[in-house]
């Protein structure tokens, strides 16, 4: 296995301070951890297991396999999506591949193949009129050329292998001699016929990749496509009917460029696109469908990784704090959610009303030919993410089971963490006597009752999204956080509500208890009685249910029992029926109890 690079500065970039503030001090964008230096416990650990094994696995194992869409060798599916599987797979493998090296043992073997197959005007896939834009022949072309790039940028920036830099800069130059013919206002003109024939869904995907080529070979030029490529992706403001995938990535590389350039356009941009999934599409679960469309029934583990890592990047750069409460929704909800049994990620289907997602149907289809690679590249920028540094100490950014170092003020701490029932108990160790600050994100809904305990040597402030650690450290430290563990009621589309616990989606999974609900699959969300005081077993709770939407708390036989617990309970196995969407209605903890009582 090659030797990875630690050389941060150009992998993670450099602390760039802009306009934005988080609390009183102007932000300045922290330093991802690296993957090489921390791992992942409990059931994420778990988790990326799984997601990392299938990527070894047939038809995975079979490097021939994953290179299909650049050699044309092998008829499989998708083949015409040049680079697409390829790229994908060896970018997560340029992350992971070090700790997990069994699954990824092909991955030397596979850089040393994939420039065989470039073009002579550096794309690949099949021959194409540069100068003359063909929608029907370019959109597969464009589309995997653009995970290809950023995929070999990646490997370079890990690995420091040459060959996929000097790969990866003719594919750039590709980008650049067709750009008069490709990136024209007029070829993302919607066409009727769906997503799949929109020409914005596989052109603009390609700026993470201009923006990183940019960034470590310092060519301007690449940079400068990226930000034409951005200027076009600014002028898409209507998503409906769009695949999620393909605008997400585009939304992504937006973010990419404001992290190079400080150029508040494109931040801006960015966050404007990041309210509009916000307050339109992003689902109860946390996560967000395959197609922004009411018509569309399932999701995509790609469009779940990428939400994931847009609210993880956008709040490094800008340091806002509900990105991070977006990024833990979805890591605990609907990201999780969408991995198959087998490690993949998958497409999981949903029951809808009215166009409305209620709950997850049992069927699902793993795409091992996009998702199944992307899910695991998401979960690298968890193990980023979770602990980064900055100038003056540590930020711990997840609520997850984590540990591992941390490069803070000086030199590397060691870092512990685990997630509690009701909140995070972190353990730090100083290299050596030294003043810092640790910020801990405080969830928005956790900021009444939330609680913080340390050693008393340690002074404890708040800013609007975080506590602030700060003094003199040595040797080991713990800091407790406790966070309020009542239930509560969200809205939720489609004149719906959902109960929430801490970070958790409380939902029916199809238990036998919940029959009369997960297997009927009704037309109609259930009435469920609730009070933020009910107890709380084994992060269970029981609730009476009815499909009657003037049942009578004073009559127990319009009611019957639901057991709701967390959406991510069922990690790791086949995927069944999980109801979220209901009609909660407050009541009496004596009402609740008697109502229960009667029917158990």
């Amino acid at each position: 296995m090659m030797k990875i690079r630690r050389v941060l500065l150009s992998i993670l970039g450099v602390g760039l301070s802009v306009a934005v503030t988080a609390g009183a001090q102007p932000w300045k964008a922290p330093r991802p951890a690296s993957v090489d230096d921390v791992r992942l416990g409990g059931m994420w650990g778990a988790a990326l297991q799984r997601s990392t094994t299938r990527l070894g696995a047939p038809p995975l194992a079979d490097p021939a396999f994953i290179l299909a869409d650049l050699s044309q060798k092998i008829k499989r599916r998708y083949i015409e999506y040049s680079g697409d599987v390829s790229g994908r797979w060896v970018g997560v493998a340029a992350f992971l591949a070090p700790s997990y090296p069994k699954p990824f043992a092909a991955f030397p073997g596979i850089l040393a193949e994939i420039a065989a197959y470039q073009k002579a005007d550096g794309h690949f896939g099949v021959e194409q009129d540069s100068l003359r834009f063909d929608l029907e022949r370019d959109k597969a072309i464009l589309w995997g050329n653009g995970r290809l790039l950023i995929g070999l940028v990646e490997v370079y920036e890990r690995t420091g292998d040459r060959k996929s830099l000097e790969t990866a800069k003719k594919l750039g130059d590709y980008f650049l001699a067709t750009d008069a013919a490709f990136n024209r206002p007029e070829n993302i003109v919607r066409k009727p016929g769906g997503y799949y024939v929109n020409f914005e869904t596989y052109y603009l995907s390609c700026i993470e990749g201009l923006v990183a080529l940019g960034r470590v070979t310092g060519d301007e030029r690449y940079l400068e496509e990226g930000k034409r490529i951005g200027a076009l992706a600014a002028t898409v403001k209507d998503f409906e009917e769009i695949h999620s995938h393909g605008r997400l990535c585009a939304t992504r590389g937006l973010v990419d460029l404001f992290g190079v350039t400080g150029d508040s356009r494109w931040r801006e941009a960015a966050q404007r696109d990041w309210d509009l999934f916000v307050e339109r599409y992003r689902l109860p679960t946390g996560g967000v469908k395959e197609v922004l469309d009411k018509s569309c029934n399932r999701d995509e583990g790609c469009s779940e990784s990428d939400w994931l890592r847009l609210n993880l990047s956008l709040w490094r750069w800008t340091g806002n704090g509900r990105c991070l409460d977006e990024a833990e929704r979805c890591l605990k909800g609907h990201f999780i959610a969408n991995q198959a049994p087998n490690g993949g990620g998958s497409h999981r289907t949903f029951h809808q009303i009215d166009g409305v997602p209620v709950a997850f149907r049992k069927q699902s289809e793993e795409a091992w030919w996009c998702c199944s690679e992307h899910w695991p590249r998401a979960m690298a920028d968890v193990l980023r993410y979770a602990v980064t540094s900055n100038e003056q100490g540590l930020d711990i950014n997840l609520m997850i089971d984590y540990e591992g170092r941390a490069a803070g003020p000086g030199g590397m701490w060691k870092i512990s963490q685990q997630e509690t029932g009701d909140g995070l108990h972190v353990a730090l160790e100083s290299p050596a006597t030294t003043k810092a600050t640790v910020r801990i994100h405080r969830p928005a809904w956790g900021r009444a009752g939330a609680k913080i305990g340390t050693a008393p040597s340690l002074s404890v402030s708040e800013t609007n999204d975080a506590w602030l650690v700060e003094g003199d450290w040595n040797g080991r430290q713990e800091i407790v956080v406790h966070l309020p563990i009542g239930l509560r009621s969200e809205a939720a589309p489609g004149d719906g509500g959902v109960l929430l616990r801490g970070h958790d989606l409380l939902v029916a999974h199809g238990t036998e208890t919940n029959a009369w609900l997960t297997e009927a699959l009704p037309s109609v969300r259930p009435v469920v009685l609730w009070d933020a005081a009910m107890p709380v077993r084994e992060g269970r709770v029981v609730v009476p249910g009815s499909l009657k939407a003037d049942a009578d708390p004073k009559r127990p036989e319009e009611w019957k029992l639901l057991e709701l617990a967390p959406l991510r309970a069922a990690a790791g196995k086949p995927h069944a029926v999980a109801w979220f969407s209901f009609r909660p209605r407050e009541a009496t903890p004596e009402e609740i109890a008697a109502i229960v009582a009667k029917l158990q």
